[in-house]
């Protein structure tokens, strides 16, 4: 979906989330905003946003015919492809490996009394350490000669960036109302490199280099990405929905520069979290029962371990991961 405005160039400026989105917690549809939209627009999108529109395309084809019409848009804007466009679009291929695995049934939200907590250290030997920094060409007036590899975050033996979660919990408590994450394209890198999501969620990226990304949402096992963004040389802002459809690992990769890394994961429920820089998680608000903690880290191969939440109490459980 392109938004394009074809009236005088203005300053750039950096694009709040949606009014109203808040309120009915629905994600925001692949959306460019671009520059400062007119009153009548923004409470035309106020008015779509609330009225829980079912139809991507409905609304992108509304948000295109006003968007068209402004009169202070930026004159370079971005892009957010569908899914069908992303998949013709070059760049890099989704990865083999199926990662977050699609559920065996749907999730139901049930009130969890006496819930436990799942506490925990993730681990890796002394010999995982960040790879060699990678050059930047001809970019390297914006961005430095090179950029350093940024995969291992730990403190002592402790990993950061590891997602940690219970594999196919199907019961449980209801689903965070917080859904907007924020992806930036900061010192020619994508920051955070790792974040945790539920299906449903949005995105905002925001660009602050000054030339050209093309960025690719890869999940395991899928025939394309999800999504695809252009991102033109002005910051900018786009709210897309379509990474989050469903559970999965997502990867985020520039096509036009080897470097911009990020990793977003999805799951359809609440039972996940990412490890800060000395490895440590908390997971809570368990239902008493038996389960199978995975964890997942980028350079590391994926663990699986049984775990046992008591009701009312906290389990405590340490994980080494093991270099690819």
């Amino acid at each position: 979906m392109a938004v394009h405005g074809n009236g005088p160039s203005a300053p750039n400026r950096v694009a709040q989330p949606l009014p109203g989105s808040e309120l009915n917690n629905q994600p925001i549809p692949a959306l460019v905003i671009a520059g400062r939209p007119s009153t009548s627009t923004s409470r035309h999108t106020l008015r779509r946003a609330r009225a829980r529109l079912v139809s991507l395309s409905a609304l992108a084809a509304i948000v295109s015919s006003v968007a068209c019409g402004a009169t202070d848009a930026p004159s370079t804007t971005a892009r957010a492809e569908s899914p069908n466009a992303a998949g013709r679009s070059d760049g890099p291929t989704p990865p083999r490996e199926v990662v977050i695995a699609a559920p065996s049934a749907r999730y139901v939200v049930e009130s969890v009394t006496a819930g436990g907590t799942l506490t925990g250290t993730i681990t890796a030997s002394a010999e995982l350490q960040p790879g060699a920094p990678v050059s930047t060409g001809r970019d390297s007036a914006a961005c430095g000669p090179a950029i350093p590899d940024e995969s291992v975050n730990r403190q002592g033996s402790g990993l950061g960036g590891a997602v940690v979660w219970l594999d196919d919990v199907r019961r449980g408590k209801a689903l965070p109302l917080e859904r907007r994450l924020e992806l930036e394209v900061d010192h020619c890198r994508l920051v955070p490199r790792v974040q945790g999501a539920v299906v449903g969620s949005a995105v905002n990226v925001l660009a602050h280099v000054p030339f050209r990304q093309h960025l690719h949402f890869l999940a395991g096992g899928e025939g394309g990405p999800r999504a695809s963004l252009l991102l033109g040389q002005d910051e900018q802002v786009i709210p897309t929905n379509l990474p989050f459809d469903k559970p999965g690992l997502v990867i985020v990769k520039d096509a036009d520069h080897p470097w911009p890394t990020a990793y977003l994961a999805v799951f359809d429920h609440p039972y996940f979290a990412i490890t800060a820089p000395n490895g440590s998680f908390t997971i809570d608000g368990v239902p008493a029962g038996h389960y199978t903690l995975k964890v997942w880290h980028e350079r590391t191969k994926v663990v699986q371990q049984p775990v046992e939440v008591s009701p009312g109490a906290t389990s405590t459980t340490a994980i080494t991961l093991q270099a690819k």
